[in-house]
């Protein structure tokens, strides 16, 4: 009788013990926050070459649809000068979940650029165009901390502008615009505050 009064002693005090241990539905997480923001970087393959940084502000308002605000700097290859991109834009994107800290992003987009090539001389003129593209891709969204996600993108790009070039004391635009394709591969990390759920 003893024996038995103590293992149910031992059973009622473990019984709180283990429904405490129980993650609740409204506890900190990522996935639930409506805003975060992150920062990323990049590199750029296609037509032209490069690497990049960049930042974006994400609101999810809605559990199947959500949207990212961003911009970035792009240092791409070109001959005799430099060429920096900073593109702006924004992309849809559907949050499809595969575990509780794991969801696929499949994403689509526009986007603006100001573009300029700067040739080697310094006091040479630039060559500058403004593009405009859509874009497409998909994220892979990982869950490491309540409040930190890490991601990594794939995207193609397709700009429309125009073709330049640079020579030691001069840069040159072409009358006629044409279109451009490029890949992006990105690496980032998102913090999400937890201001909105």
């Amino acid at each position: 009788m003893r024996s038995l009064l103590a293992l149910l002693a031992l059973g009622a005090l473990a019984a709180p013990t283990t429904a405490l241990a129980q993650p609740s539905p409204d506890a900190p997480h990522p996935f639930r926050d409506l805003a975060g923001i992150g920062v990323h970087g990049a590199t750029v393959r296609g037509d032209y070459d490069g690497v990049g940084l960049g930042g974006r502000i994400r609101v999810e308002p809605w559990r199947r649809l959500g949207v990212d605000l961003f911009g970035e700097i792009l240092r791409l290859q070109v001959p005799r000068g430099t060429r920096l991109d900073v593109p702006l834009g924004f992309h849809l994107y559907t949050p499809l979940p595969l575990s509780e800290d794991l969801r696929l992003r499949p994403f689509l987009g526009m986007c603006v650029a100001g573009s300029s090539i700067h040739p080697e001389e310094r006091d040479a003129p630039r060559a500058d165009d403004v593009l405009g593209g859509v874009l497409g891709g998909m994220g892979l969204d990982l869950a490491v901390h309540e409040h930190i996600s890490l991601f990594v993108e794939a995207k193609a790009v397709l700009w429309l502008g125009h073709d330049r070039t640079v020579q030691r004391w001069t840069g040159a635009v072409d009358n006629e615009a044409r279109l451009f394709t490029i890949g992006q591969a990105q690496l980032g990390v998102m913090v999400h505050p937890g201001w909105l759920r």
